[in-house]
């Protein structure tokens, strides 16, 4: 009789042991998902950041060929309104003729 309740005992162990494992199995299986998901995210950001890195650039570029434009636009305004102060004064001066 007491080898009969000392295997049942032994047998509840294993039964409640097997039952931790398969907890603990399923919370490992739940860990590696989220480590997976966290994984798939930083790949995600990184690309993310690698594209606004790479947008940057183009967007520092396209600033400076603007103001190269803007200062040779500057000079060629400032040359326009020379011309037609000139235009202006000669057509004066010959109708004063």
């Amino acid at each position: 009789m007491m080898s009969e309740q000392r295997f049942d005992r032994i047998e509840n162990t294993l039964e409640t042991l097997t039952t931790k494992m398969d907890k603990l199995s399923e919370s490992m299986s739940s860990v590696i998902r989220m480590e997976e998901k966290q994984l798939a995210a930083q790949d995600r950001l990184d690309n993310i950041d690698n594209r606004l890195n790479t947008h940057g650039v183009t967007l520092d570029n396209h600033s400076i060929k603007i103001a190269t434009i803007s200062k040779a636009s500057g000079a060629n305004e400032w040359f326009v309104r020379i011309l037609l102060v000139a235009i202006v004064s000669s057509i004066a001066i010959i109708l004063r003729s």
